[in-house]
């Protein structure tokens, strides 16, 4: 319990960080300077600030100097910094209050990680928008995305994490991942970057 809020998760970020209460309301706290607290100002938090619009969350990610959020009613909202459109707001304006994630989508959950945002929709489906540069957003392009992108390939998800390598958990436990692979992030017995999910190997 910090300062009498009931916490039922909390995220750390780059350089902030971001929870739930069990009122599902939404408090951030640290560096703000891009608006990645969600506060309505950029002003940086020593302690948990409330989210700005009065939205009832049950989840919430921080990312680099960007925030994420799904709603009670299962919409997705970001805030922060948008340089690369990892808010998905359809533009690249950085934003200090949570605005919806285009193309009214029901989603389950949200990640987002350095300039790229992923989630799973309620119908088990993966869409990334943001920086794309090494496929990360896993469309099958390096092409920017302002705005979700559907992850091709057919797969379903029930979990998802987006970064500069993005990877995916289907209902039968497979994992995929897909975008920046030279180190062999992707886990595909590879060291390139793949723009669609490549299935994750097993021990070689």
């Amino acid at each position: 319990m910090v300062g009498g809020l009931r916490f039922l998760r909390v995220i750390a970020g780059d350089r902030h960080t971001c929870g739930v209460t069990r009122d599902n309301r939404a408090y951030c706290w640290g560096d703000n300077r891009d608006g990645a607290l969600g506060t309505g100002n950029f002003a940086n938090q020593l302690t948990p600030t409330a989210v700005a619009g009065g939205l009832s969350f049950r989840q919430v990610v921080a990312g680099l100097l960007a925030s994420c959020g799904v709603t009670t009613d299962n919409r997705a909202y970001c805030w922060g910094l948008n340089s690369s459109g990892q808010l998905g707001d359809n533009t690249r304006t950085t934003r200090n209050v949570p605005v919806p994630v285009a193309g009214g989508l029901r989603f389950s959950g949200v990640s987002t990680g350095s300039l790229t945002t992923c989630g799973v929709t309620t119908a088990t489906r993966a869409y990334c928008w943001g920086q794309n540069w090494a496929g990360s957003v896993g469309d099958g392009t390096t092409t920017m995305r302002l705005a979700p992108a559907a992850v091709t390939g057919g797969q379903q998800y029930r979990e998802v994490s987006g970064g500069v390598h993005s990877c995916g958990v289907t209902p039968g436990n497979v994992a995929w991942c897909w975008g920046f692979g030279e180190h062999g992030e992707l886990g595909n017995d590879g060291g390139s970057n793949w723009a669609t999910p490549q299935k994750v190997l097993g021990p070689s």
